[in-house]
């Protein structure tokens, strides 16, 4: 099987190519065009802007989520490829919208306007584990556990966690809403993170650090994955090698 990736250097990329080892996989980007995919081939569209506090360039929100998918479309509607996978974001789901999230919104449109059911849209909940990026919420917590200092926290906010590798399994076997069903706070992902460290968290109350975030973010549907406090121990493991 032949995949071509774009997003290939973020978080779940890595942990995708590092899945994919042994098969024939080719990371592209904007760089590549025009776009040509191979007969029989899976198109997985991983690139993103926007889904970081320091992203915040419209232009490049738009260019990026909107204006590259629809050429990778255009690219892949003609072409003899199998599959192509759009990897959204479950925050389409949320009553606040960002830049980001409607950007989104507006991909998975695009994707629907093809009437092509190769063409997928895949909405992941809250991703995390080895290789996750050190300004998201776990790895910070893992940081300030491990340098004793204060974190500005908003305990009431509620995650459904997924792990990376368990996510990756669900998306190649055809799930397109990819979440647990099960939700947790703040708080509760910090107590499991203490037990694990044997360390406690110095923290502040702070509500609403992101807008968006709310206490009913969950998957309507669960794939099989591992505990979360399985999935925080082998974080917290990878970041402490």
């Amino acid at each position: 099987m032949k995949y071509y990736l774009t997003g290939a250097n973020g978080f779940i990329g890595k942990a995708l190519q590092e899945r994919l080892k042994g098969e024939d996989v080719v990371c592209i980007n904007r760089n590549h065009y025009p776009f040509e995919f191979d007969d029989g081939s899976t198109v997985i569209h991983l690139a993103a802007y926007g889904n970081h506090s320091y992203q915040q360039d419209a232009r490049l929100t738009i260019h990026t989520n909107i204006n590259m998918l629809q050429v990778m479309l255009d690219a892949f509607s003609v072409s003899n490829a199998a599959k192509f996978i759009n990897i959204s974001t479950s925050s389409v789901t949320l009553p606040v919208q960002t830049m980001y999230s409607a950007s989104k919104m507006f991909g998975e449109c695009l994707v629907n306007s093809y009437n092509d059911d190769s063409m997928v849209n895949v909405r992941p909940y809250s991703v995390y584990g080895p290789g996750e990026g050190l300004h998201r919420f776990i790895p910070q917590v893992i940081k300030h556990l491990n340098s004793g200092d204060c974190m500005d926290l908003d305990p009431y906010a509620e995650h459904d966690w997924i792990h990376v590798d368990d996510f990756i399994t669900a998306m190649l076997l055809g799930h397109t809403e990819i979440g647990t069903g099960q939700q947790w706070t703040n708080m509760q992902v910090v107590r499991m993170l203490e037990q694990i460290t044997g360390k406690s968290l110095i923290y502040k109350v702070v509500k609403n650090i992101r807008p968006y975030d709310t206490d009913k973010w969950v998957c309507c549907k669960s794939v099989e994955h591992r505990t979360l406090f399985t999935g925080l121990k082998q974080t917290y493991e990878s970041f402490t090698r």
